[in-house]
């Protein structure tokens, strides 16, 4: 995986300071991009009509005082694919030179011929291209991404790729904080609650009046002891105190700055900037959060300084905090309630949910002495009640004598509850079939975050599609091993997860699993644009935790065709929302990952060099990115000739790095290489070689017009000039 030629720009001042994906942005690089003499295609993803007409209106204006013709050509609608064609070449031929809008391709063909449609647009994509205009397709983005899947070759042709991300509903207010109601959810991320819960009603209690007096309230209390479940029933139960909204955040895989980021894009529609820090970001998150009270709970913090520089500022009491830990102390002093174990009785109230009153009632010795082995723990009688009612003919005495006895050890832990909740995880275990062990096995390679079903069964054969949905659902979900948190959504408790991890170590299917498991979290990786859209990064978010526990914890089972996907898909979700300092470290693991599996001479270290320089070179440090692409220009001359693509690719880059600093004469000797190899390599028309060709052009128009004069005919001069305007 590997960046396509750069497009180096113009140094202008007023450009480079706005935002890209704003009106302003789009329309002045549309602007530029228009003023080139040379034919082309580019492409606009939008996301709303009135920006895209804001859009149109400022380019048509500033083109027209330019005296550059403006063209628009509307798509007719739910025609078959040839009429479309046949239409949009005819008025393509008929228009002056000039720049052309063209739009309405959402609307021109039905469902069920949209697929013929863009394949045989595809197979017409040089007829397309030879006309001398300046060509602008607009393209909303879920048809942007049936462009991708169903004409990838036209779409490469594309010399200009933009996304125009704000969404201004009003005509002078670019700035607009929220979306549409409509297209937003409602603002609570709560995942599912326990459907038996009881005894804690006191805590519950606790919670609400704690938070009459200060925040953030601290839950403490052991593994398996309800933290997490008293946190969610308290949410529930009081989710109308919260009109703003809760933001439940699972600290343990996962940031929660980028927590906090996509909750509020995705369920308050915040417009969040990409410049600033994280921290920054998250406060101006805080800052533009909706009037009312708001409830923000961090999931299983180990450390306070985790969430300490991502908590709302200042004493404004709307935004009250619950904090989880297993942790009696989190190095500073906050209101904490203790969760203590059950009762006795409240632990009998619990089995009793499960077993009915009938059977507790009549082993209700031995009830209370399982109670006591799982020390009133809620996971372990969770798991004893789900167990029991699966196995109906067991009793409970005979439950009761297959505990360890003292001095036995589970987990690294010495507590007989921990050891006797293994003890229940047993008996489960034993319930279930082989094919549903090896499910349970894979599960436990997921990060301790929620995953979907469809990751799940991609873990598998197509064949057993049907069969993993029964085994979820009806085997582990009903044992209390796998917690359904709603609409396809999964996970495992930690202590759960852990004894599975234990028994897939052991087992005969680890390196197979772990394997598969690196492939698919690179299938997903490699999903990831140079430059994702707000809509893709919001998709991925909470997948990023298991992508990331590919190359942390399972890197050497990561095939060596895969290392740069996986690595370069993370750097890119980071990069895409300005977070370089997150980014570079996985472009720096991938240089040194590749180095490690394939040697120093390989194309992909070439790749992986190229990258980290590309980084380097769009936050300005260019001292830093030189050597890198130099690296990478030897490496792939040495390894590819010197005649190849990529070596075009590389030599583009680097002059366009010493473009950037005024280094001309050294950048013009480059760019006339990469265009010469480009040229013969793809083809004149390709748009990786009019990419280069049109960052030559765009370095001599920044020469002084005496030197230009003295190197080339006026009319080469005059074409390299910005056009006078129009009188």
């Amino acid at each position: 995986m590997e960046v396509s030629p750069v497009v180096h720009q113009v140094n202008q001042t007023n450009q480079s300071e706005l935002e890209p994906g704003t009106i302003s942005h789009t329309a002045a690089r549309l602007l530029l991009w228009g003023q080139r003499p040379s034919r082309g295609l580019a492409r606009v993803e939008f996301y709303d009509e009135f920006s895209r007409q804001q859009v149109v209106r400022e380019l048509e204006n500033k083109l027209q005082e330019q005296g550059i013709i403006f063209h628009k050509i509307v798509l007719p609608i739910w025609e078959k694919p040839s009429f479309v064609l046949n239409f949009l070449l005819t008025q393509l031929a008929e228009l002056e030179s000039g720049v052309v809008s063209i739009t309405g391709f959402e609307t021109a063909f039905s469902d069920a011929s949209l697929v013929d449609a863009l394949q045989l647009i595809n197979f017409n994509r040089e007829n397309l291209a030879r006309f001398n205009l300046r060509q602008i397709w607009w393209m909303n983005h879920n048809f942007t991404n049936k462009v991708i899947l169903y004409m990838p070759d036209l779409n490469s042709w594309f010399f200009l790729r933009l996304f125009l991300t704000e969404n201004s509903t009003q005509a002078t207010n670019y700035n607009q904080l929220f979306t549409d109601k409509n297209t937003v959810h409602d603002p609570y991320n709560l995942p599912g609650t326990a459907v038996n819960f009881v005894g804690r009603e006191q805590e519950l209690s606790r919670i609400h009046q704690a938070f009459q007096q200060s925040s953030p309230i601290v839950l403490s209390g052991m593994g398996g002891s309800g933290k997490t479940e008293l946190a969610l029933q308290y949410a529930w139960q009081h989710k109308g105190d919260y009109p703003a909204g809760i933001c439940w955040i699972n600290v343990l895989n996962s940031d929660p700055g980028l927590a906090i980021l996509f909750f509020a894009r995705e369920y308050l529609g915040l417009n969040i900037t990409n410049q600033g820090t994280l921290s920054e970001r998250v406060r101006y998150c805080w800052q533009n959060w909706p009037e009312g009270n708001a409830l923000i709970i961090f999931d299983d913090v180990r450390d306070y300084d985790q969430i300490t520089s991502y908590l709302p500022q200042g004493k404004e009491s709307r935004f009250r905090v619950l904090i989880t830990t297993r942790f009696s102390y989190l190095g500073v002093s906050l209101s904490t309630i203790n969760l203590d174990v059950l009762t006795a009785a409240q632990a009998l109230d619990l089995l009793q949910t499960y077993l009915g009153k009938e059977r507790l009632t009549a082993e209700l010795e031995a009830a209370k002495q399982l109670c006591q082995c799982l020390g009133y723990l809620p996971l372990g009688l969770q798991l004893l009640g789900s167990f029991l009612r699966q196995a109906t003919t067991e009793t409970l005495a005979n439950i009761k004598e297959k505990f360890p006895k003292k001095g036995l050890k589970y987990l690294n832990s010495d507590k007989e509850e921990v050891r006797s909740i293994k003890t229940i995880l047993d008996l489960s275990w034993q319930l279930l079939e082989t094919e549903e062990q090896k499910l349970a096995l894979y599960l436990s390679l997921f990060a301790s975050a929620p995953f979907p079903k469809h990751l799940i069964i991609s873990l598998f054969s197509d064949e057993a599609k049907d069969e993993i949905e029964k085994w979820l659902t009806d085997s582990l979900v009903k044992l209390n091993l796998l917690k359904s948190l709603g609409n396809e959504w999964y996970q495992l408790h930690p202590l759960i997860r852990l004894y599975l991890r234990e028994k897939l170590e052991g087992s005969e299917i680890a390196n197979t699993a772990k394997s598969r498991y690196c492939t698919v979290m690179t299938d997903t990786s490699r999903t990831v644009p140079q430059t994702p859209t707000l809509d893709i990064i919001q998709n991925l978010t909470p997948l990023i935790p298991h992508i990331e526990q590919a190359v942390r914890e399972y890197p050497e089972y990561i095939a060596d065709k895969d290392l740069v996907s996986s690595y370069t898909g993370l750097a890119r979700y980071y990069e895409g929302q300005g977070l370089y300092a997150i980014a570079e470290p996985y472009y720096q693991d991938c240089l040194t990952a590749t180095r490690t599996h394939l040697g120093d001479n390989h194309p992909h270290v070439a790749a992986s060099l190229n990258n980290l320089a590309l980084l380097y070179y769009s936050q300005g440090r260019y001292t830093e990115a030189e050597p890198l692409y130099l690296e990478a220009l030897d490496l792939r001359k040495r390894l590819l000739g010197d005649n190849h693509p990529d070596v075009a690719n590389s030599l583009n880059n680097l002059a366009g790095l010493y473009d950037c600093q005024g280094r001309y004469t050294e950048a013009e000797p480059l760019y006339l290489e990469a265009i010469n190899i480009a040229t013969q390599a793809l083809g004149e028309n390709h748009p990786h070689t009019q990419t280069v060709y049109q960052n030559y052009l765009e370095m001599l128009s920044q020469l002084p017009e005496a030197e230009l004069r003295q190197r080339f005919p006026d009319e080469v001069v005059e074409m390299l000039k910005p056009k006078p305007p129009h009188p």
